[in-house]
């Protein structure tokens, strides 16, 4: 018994230390900020940043439908077009530094809107991923349930 404590002792310890490190994780550097920034710049309409920061030729799956950058920009404005007061709250970002070069930002938050047709307020809680080469979002996913869209959309 005391030889399978000891031994529990010494190997316990040196499989805990000797794990290998992906990378880095951190919520305060310039991306994790700029994927915060972009929920205000979609919210308020503007659009400008994710004009600027979402690379055109992305590839975007939205619920695993693969589309471009440039179309999703596109279908984020016409959301304005069907819901009002459009919100983005409880944001939390944090971005991936791994060892072999990739970048990728994880980012959780509740979207929340009114339907211009039923008057309905959604609530919907959401993750988005993306990955960034030279400053720009090259790849994003985006999950969420669509259940308001879709309503709003068959409203007459």
């Amino acid at each position: 018994m005391k030889k399978t404590l000891l031994l529990l002792l010494l190997v316990t310890p040196a499989l805990t230390f000797c794990q290998k490190s992906a990378g880095l994780i951190s919520q305060v550097d310039d991306l994790s900020l700029i994927a915060q920034e972009l929920d205000a710049d979609y919210a308020s309409n503007k659009h400008t940043l994710w004009d600027k920061t979402l690379s055109d030729n992305a590839i975007v799956r939205i619920n695993n439908t693969v589309m471009d950058g440039k179309t999703v920009k596109e279908i984020f404005k016409s959301h304005h077009t069907i819901f009002n007061d459009i919100e983005i709250l409880d944001g939390y970002a944090h971005t991936n530094y791994f060892k072999d070069g990739n970048i990728w930002t994880n980012k959780w938050f509740t979207w929340e809107g009114t339907g211009n047709k039923t008057g309905i307020r959604y609530s919907n809680r959401s993750h988005f991923d993306y990955r960034w080469e030279n400053g720009k979002i090259v790849e994003m996913g985006c999950y969420f349930d669509t259940t308001a869209l879709n309503m709003e959309l068959a409203a007459q």
